[in-house]
């Protein structure tokens, strides 16, 4: 029988769990594709928005408190670089890519290409003689 000393953070308590990508929504409202990343208490010098060729990378840098008069019981927040990469496909236009940063939510809006919307074709009316 083995005796364990009672502790109520175990369950939260995991040293080895470290995330290295970012959460993100991708939907789509008529002619735009949105990508919304969450990335609370970063700062907007915190954020990096690359664009090489059709790979657009998103990196957050989120510093690691340090306070030495403080004494850690739980650090379920994670610290350092995360990154994520999307890739934009032809009908995508990857030059006119809009961000905006409110409320700890990156919102990137990723116009189509106007060769890549929906458009009306029209039908000629013809006749045919036998």
């Amino acid at each position: 029988m083995m005796l364990h000393r009672f502790d109520p953070f175990t369950d939260f308590y995991r040293p080895d769990v470290r995330r290295s990508t970012l959460d993100a929504d991708v939907y789509r409202l008529g002619d735009t594709f949105y990508v919304e990343i969450d990335a609370p208490g970063v700062q907007l010098e915190d954020i990096d928005l690359e664009l090489e060729k059709q790979h657009l990378t998103i990196t957050v840098e989120r510093p690691e408190l340090v306070d030495d008069e403080r004494t850690d019981i739980v650090r379920g927040r994670a610290t350092g670089t995360f990154r994520r990469r999307f890739f934009l496909g032809d009908s995508l236009d990857g030059d006119q890519v809009e961000a905006s940063f409110n409320n700890g939510v990156l919102t990137l809006a990723i116009p189509v290409v106007e060769q890549a919307k929906a458009r009306k074709i029209s039908i000629a009316a013809t006749t045919s003689e036998h």
